[in-house]
């Protein structure tokens, strides 16, 4: 770790460039960086992005050879009412492509073969996935008290106590795998997902909070439809705004989730943004120094030898966590910054592969298969991605992305390209009917994966919120804060940029 280092007031040894007045440093080009520099460009705020490497887009990248389609890392996002008018502000309506309809199906596997999830409370009924047992447990779940104490719980503790043990092993265990690569006995459920969490504590019951959750939803889908029809046809001799004027009656129209990625891959998305930040955008330009010059922030860049400073109002700050270690920080953020270095990010391999339709059994009829931890495999799970996604292999072959190591299994995802194609080789055998060597290979391996909101996760969430008290102008923003899903990051970015906007308007 960096030494302490206060600097405030203290001049570098070469000329500090001075920022347009309420100009914005953004540090860090993955998504969230991307987005809260769009948007806070968008809104005329001079801006910065810093980015340490070659390339924008954080984990998002996308790469095609001999036909086939290999994601680096996520491979689609539900989007949401403000991801589509990004989507449409970037110009890329046009390359969204939709989830395949018929591969909504998810598997997982138990006792070595693939079993349907259940997707309704009558196909949980019948599911061979949970024994009788389990599913009489899932029924007498709305008669378990909850937890009056605000103490963090686990992920496992929690569904073990309200669902049972064979819930969390052949439900819970893989999606969470799925989400964050992590192991439930360690991740909080107040932080990986506070929205379950809080069912409890507002409903005292999951089922009793699902089912009032869902009668709100339709009732505010139904509220939302009746607002924009009184918008386009209400009494038009009365001087009543229609809705295509009336501000209230866009926010309200409902929007359907999709779930998306584009034609191209979700490179599309960053390249998009990063050329829409053209200008403005500093690759190779690793941030060295932050410190105070009176009522500024000064940004250090570059390298030994090829130093330079500039002074801007605000600063993003939407580099991973551990990002802060590399840099020289003022005491009056170094004091908070431990809890936020010490986050922790299992080493994940994604490992892309192409073979022959005849070379796999399976119909790959779904979405992909996901692998509880009790059954020992070396994989997290699977996507069928040619099935998720048009154009994503060549014709009569097939593309499976496969996900390895994270929190379960650390040692596996650091593997050799060679020895990792034999292990997963064995999996897709096993459970896919998958014979012969694959045709086409890409592997890509994050040795920081994915932040892991792991119990105690409060340390990290409240010296964010220190840091930023005590730093006015400092933002820290990303997915160890707000979510991992590229949702949630697009969120984050959108989010932070109105916060910093409305700062500089409130402080100039």
């Amino acid at each position: 770790m960096s030494a302490t280092v206060d600097r405030r007031g203290a001049q570098p040894p070469y000329e500090i460039e001075r920022g347009e007045p309420r100009s914005v440093a953004v540090i860090g080009a993955g998504i969230t960086g991307l987005v809260a520099a769009y948007e806070l460009k968008r809104q005329g705020v001079p801006v910065t992005l810093y980015e340490a490497t070659g390339q924008a887009g954080g984990s998002i990248g996308t790469s095609l050879a001999d036909g086939f389609l290999a994601e680096h890392g996520p491979n689609s996002f539900v989007s949401s009412a403000s991801v589509e008018t990004l989507i449409e502000q970037l110009g890329l309506d046009d390359d969204v492509v939709e989830a395949n309809a018929d591969a909504n199906r998810r598997y997982v596997v138990r006792n070595g073969k693939l079993v349907p999830f259940p997707m309704t409370p009558l196909a949980m009924l019948r599911t061979p996935l949970l024994s009788k047992r389990a599913k009489l447990r899932v029924l007498f779940e709305p008669l378990v008290r909850g937890v009056r104490d605000a103490e963090d719980e686990s992920v496992a503790s929690f569904v073990r106590r309200r669902l049972g043990p064979e819930v969390l092993d052949y439900a819970v265990n893989p999606f969470v795998a799925a989400i964050f690569a992590s192991d439930p006995e360690q991740l909080s459920m107040l932080h990986a997902f506070p929205r379950v969490y809080a069912l409890e504590k507002q409903y005292g019951s999951l089922s009793r909070g699902l089912m009032k959750s869902r009668q709100a939803a339709i009732a505010a889908r139904k509220e939302a439809r009746l607002a924009s029809d009184q918008g386009d046809h209400g009494d038009q001799g009365h001087n009543q705004p229609s809705g295509e004027h009336d501000p209230r009656m866009i926010s309200a129209a409902p929007v359907s989730a999709r779930l998306i990625s584009f034609r191209d891959g979700l490179q599309s998305l960053t390249d998009a943004l990063a050329q829409a930040l053209a200008n403005t955008l500093k690759l190779n330009t690793p941030v060295r120094l932050l410190h105070r010059e009176k009522e500024r922030w000064v940004v250090e860049t570059g390298h030994d030898g090829a130093q330079r400073a500039r002074a801007v109002n605000a600063i993003v700050l939407a580099a991973p966590a551990h990002a802060l270690t590399a840099m020289e920080l003022p005491a009056a953020i170094r004091q908070y910054a431990l809890p936020i270095e010490q986050v922790e990010y299992p080493p994940v391999s994604c490992l892309t592969l192409g073979f022959r339709r005849s070379d796999v059994a399976h119909p790959l009829d779904g979405f992909g298969v996901l692998v509880p931890a009790v059954e020992k495999r070396n994989i997290l799970g699977a996507l069928f991605s040619s099935t998720l996604f048009p154009d994503r292999a060549p014709d009569d072959h097939v593309t499976i992305t496969v996900f390895v190591g994270g929190g379960r299994q650390p040692g596996i995802a650091r593997a050799h390209t060679d020895e990792l194609v034999k292990l997963v080789r064995t999996d897709l055998r096993d459970l896919l009917g998958v014979r012969g060597d694959p045709v086409f290979a890409k592997h890509v391996y994050w040795s920081r994966g994915i932040p892991q909101y792991s119990v105690g996760y409060d340390k990290v969430k409240s010296a964010a919120d220190a840091t930023e008290a005590s730093n006015p102008g400092l933002y820290l923003t990303g997915n160890y804060r707000h979510g991992v899903s590229v949702g949630d990051c697009i969120a984050s970015g959108q989010q932070v940029a109105q916060k910093v906007a409305a700062w500089l308007a409130h402080s100039s």
